[in-house]
């Protein structure tokens, strides 16, 4: 079980009422994943939202010819991916694999989906996050299309 200390220093969660965070200590579990693995993969069901304890992960989308492209790395602690596993339709949009060793925190999304069902509030303060952490990526890959065309 994940440590509510823990929780209490992840952005993420960081509006949530120490009730709130023991209901989400509850669906939280802490996974090791060695360089290389892949922790989901595009156009898979996606089960678990993820935050990053310690390592580096590369997300990665499909190019032609079945390789890999990043698009982004995730190496903050904390920094949250796998989004798409509270948004639907619940498809993973990118595939994640780590670049080294890494920790981190798997939330169970059924789970999670059923506590802001019952938590309108702890809905509200989630899902804030989560337009705001799709915004950001949506801005970067903006920049990152300017850039490759105009230098």
């Amino acid at each position: 079980m994940i440590a509510l200390d823990d929780l209490k220093k992840i952005e993420f969660f960081a509006d949530l009422t120490d009730e709130e965070l023991l209901s989400l200590q509850e669906i939280c579990r802490e996974e090791t994943h060695r360089a290389g693995e892949f922790i989901f993969i595009e156009d898979t069901p996606a089960e678990h939202l993820y935050v990053l304890k310690n390592g580096k992960i590369s997300v990665e989308i499909k190019v032609t010819g079945g390789t890999h492209m990043s698009v982004l790395t995730v190496s903050q602690f904390a920094e949250p991916f796998g989004w798409s596993a509270i948004v639907e339709p619940f498809r993973f949009t990118a595939s994640a694999r780590c670049v080294e060793d890494s920790t981190i925190i798997s939330v169970d999304s059924r789970r999670l989906m059923g506590l802001i069902r019952m938590d309108y509030r702890m809905g509200f303060l989630i899902m804030r996050r989560v337009a705001k952490v799709v915004s950001e990526r949506v801005k970067n890959t903006r920049l990152q299309l300017i850039h490759s065309f105009y230098g």
